[in-house]
């Protein structure tokens, strides 16, 4: 029953795998498939005007834009309105309107038609979770103003993503730990979350707080009291022979005995399974939360949350690929 349970498990893991490895894609290859959605359903031919990309980073949206510019106009099928043109019109002509932050349709509409195109590409990137980005892009025509095609997906949260996140915020971009560093740490984590406080995660320390309680409940059981077990032919059940019912002397009092011995072992054992299963949980938990560390001004994740979700990480990712937990608890 447990082999069957087992591999059901597994089964199960990676269908989800594959499922939702197929959800989520490089940047790259969502601006491609953004530009293949707008070649099918935009007239051929037509005038194109890359305008915005909304986000909270600049060169993020720089990125974005210039790489849908560059896909637009090699698939030969429409003439594209460059850059620099927009970038010129806006210094010539005054528009409320910002290529990386959100803009009104009106400026959008405005700019479109000054620009003499008769298409515009707008969208926006968010953060949609912690190893993910949401990528909307949009073709609306200026005729009526409408959509001719949307485009959304999830980006992961790669390398590629990291260093244009990191550049746009002028910080530095550091490697996370690899996936040997946290099975690693890990490892080190059985000993009172040695590991984890090592680099610096105080979380650590509630491993080691679970592990010195259960060693506490384990040692209580150990020295735990338990009298010797008793024996009806033990000499001490037939002093009183005299008596005339010494069995019925005899049954009160090693039964006495016999409660009192069963009552301690009872309670031994309980300390030391209490103490065992709290060790267990210190271990069980020191080694799963390396994987949610990340090193020091790595832009990857938050650490404010540590959600209990069940995350896949994208097998399209030759940099990451692999199963990876996650919880809805603060500490």
């Amino acid at each position: 029953m447990f082999r069957k349970t087992t591999v059901l498990a597994v089964f199960l893991v990676l269908l989800a795998n594959h499922t939702v490895f197929s959800q989520s894609v490089a940047i790259e290859t969502a601006l491609l498939n953004a530009v293949n959605e707008i070649a099918a359903s935009v007239p051929k031919g037509t005038n194109i005007a890359v305008l915005n990309i909304s986000s909270d980073y600049g060169n993020l949206s720089d990125y974005i834009i210039d790489e849908l510019i560059v896909n637009l106009v090699n698939t030969r099928a429409f003439q594209v309105v460059p850059r620099s043109t927009v970038e010129l019109a806006l210094a010539r002509k005054e528009f409320a309107f910002q290529m990386s932050g959100d803009v009104s349709d009106e400026s959008q509409k405005r700019l479109g038609q000054f620009l003499g195109a008769e298409a515009i590409v707008s969208g926006s990137i968010t953060r949609d979770s912690a190893n993910s980005y949401r990528l909307v892009v949009n073709a609306i025509d200026l005729e009526s103003f409408t959509y001719q095609a949307s485009y959304r997906t999830s980006i992961q949260n790669n390398k590629k993503m990291k260093e244009l996140v990191t550049a746009a915020t002028g910080g530095t971009f550091n490697e996370d730990y690899t996936t040997g560093q946290r099975i690693g740490m890990g490892a080190l984590n059985i000993f009172g979350g040695a590991g984890s406080l090592i680099n610096g995660h105080e979380i650590g320390w509630v491993t080691t707080g679970l592990e010195a309680a259960g060693l506490f409940s384990l040692f209580l059981g150990l020295v735990y009291y338990v009298p010797n077990e008793p024996d009806k032919n033990d000499s001490k059940y037939w002093l009183f022979t005299s008596r005339r019912d010494p069995q019925d002397f005899l049954d009160t009092h090693y039964n006495m005995d016999k409660d009192e011995y069963d009552n301690a072992v009872k309670a031994r054992s309980t300390l030391i399974g209490i103490g065992a299963a709290v060790i267990g949980t210190g271990v069980v938990f020191g080694f799963i939360v390396p994987f949610f560390h990340h090193k020091p001004n790595n832009t990857n994740v938050s650490q404010n949350n540590f959600p209990f979700n069940l995350e896949l990480v994208s097998s399209n990712n030759q940099e990451i690929n692999g199963l990876r937990i996650s919880y809805n608890m603060r500490f």
